[in-house]
């Protein structure tokens, strides 16, 4: 009985002993578990948008290098670039714990995820209508740029601009910038079949009346023997039309070969950079433009050049590949869930992304708000087959 007794006492301090170790080892993994900043990872990563799912990822893995931080952990997961599958990832992130997420990249991704409660997606699209409340939309958009060509507007004193974009694409960014304060002289819609873009133009810029103009012209001077009217004749001799537009600059809402077809009917419109500012919006430095007469002294607003120039030489290093230049966005988004995390002792809460101070990334400066980000950017220009920073 006395063994018994014994027994059963040194099996209760036992039992007592490993319950305490358990719970302070229990208690010892939830404290390093909140150490772990979990970030999720959307991107299309299989079908007809994988290898730019693939570029963003890599990019985010880069970051993720320069940070250097063994606490930081990335779930890639795929958005199958729809709304379906991003919800359906989005909810295995929710399993896992994970608050914050990077991604989807595209618009069209995000229909279902305002579903998804307790998690914060920062988008890397540029789109900024009916963006669910738990979701950052921190593309570059056509408020930050709208601005910031408001500001150089009033510094160059242009004044009758003309705002041009085809009749079908785009009518989110063209509302906007109609919206804005940003005063036009004129608005056009003009035709998506580019063999339809130059008649267009010509009625835009009064092309064939500037013509006539021209040919009157030239038939009065004929008759004259004065010595300046026979200067003159040969100076109009060498032109196309005779007279000016009624506006000093255009901002084209377009991009790729449209763009460039719309540019090019100018030319042969016979308006070019000489006679106007021509504008466009973001371009992510497409180097296509070099190569087009039509797009010389072409302005448009964008991110760090510089910056952008290092990005893609770090990524080059690391992977051998270029990057997709928009990628820069993901390696900012990271750095950015990173500096909220450590500067609130390693505990991430998505108030910290508002932080009306804002913040500074590769990719520039910004501040998120009303869950956008407002980007402070610069105007370049097309020039020589170079980006140069005009503002």
């Amino acid at each position: 009985m006395k063994n018994l007794l014994t027994f059963s006492i040194l099996t209760y301090l036992l039992l007592t002993i490993n319950s305490s170790a358990i719970t302070k080892n229990s208690q010892k993994n939830v404290v390093e578990n909140e150490k772990i900043l979990k970030i999720g990872v959307l991107l299309p990563l299989s079908g007809k948008f994988k290898d730019v799912g693939e570029s963003f990822l890599k990019a985010i893995q880069l970051a993720l290098f320069d940070i250097g931080n063994k606490n930081i952990k990335i779930y890639p997961k795929n958005s199958g670039a729809n709304s379906l599958d991003s919800y359906l990832s989005a909810m295995e992130f929710k399993e896992l714990g994970i608050k914050i997420v990077i991604g989807p990249i595209f618009h069209e991704s995000l229909e279902k995820l305002g579903e998804v409660d307790d998690i914060t997606f920062i988008s890397l699209t540029n789109k900024t209508n009916k963006i669910p409340k738990n979701i950052i939309a921190f593309g570059i958009n056509a408020d930050s740029q709208i601005d910031t060509l408001k500001k150089y507007f009033k510094k160059k004193e242009i004044s009758k601009t003309l705002l041009l974009s085809p009749k079908f694409h785009f009518s989110n960014q063209v509302k906007i910038i109609e919206d804005s304060k940003l005063k036009f002289y004129k608005i056009f819609l003009y035709s998506d079949n580019s063999n339809k873009i130059t008649s267009d133009i010509e009625k835009i810029t009064n092309y064939q009346e500037r013509k006539k103009n021209l040919e009157r012209r030239i038939e009065i001077l004929k008759h004259s023997d004065l010595y300046k009217d026979k200067i003159e004749l040969e100076e109009l001799e060498q032109k196309h039309t005779l007279g000016k537009v009624s506006f000093d600059s255009v901002i084209v809402v377009d991009f790729g070969e449209r763009l460039k077809s719309v540019l090019t009917s100018f030319l042969f419109s016979d308006i070019s950079s000489e006679d106007v500012n021509f504008f466009t919006l973001n371009q992510w430095f497409d180097e296509t433009l070099f190569n087009e007469n039509a797009s010389q002294n072409l302005y448009f607003p964008a991110i760090d050049f510089d910056n952008v120039k290092k990005f893609k030489k770090k990524y080059l290093d690391t992977y051998e590949e270029k990057p997709n230049i928009v990628s820069i966005l993901a390696y900012d988004a990271l750095g950015l869930i990173y500096y909220c995390w450590f500067n609130n002792n390693d505990r991430f809460e998505t108030n910290q992304l508002y932080n009306k101070n804002g913040f500074k990334g590769l990719h520039g400066k910004f501040v998120i708000k009303n869950n956008l980000s407002k980007h402070q950017l610069g105007i370049y220009k097309v020039h020589k087959k170079k980006f140069l920073r005009v503002y």
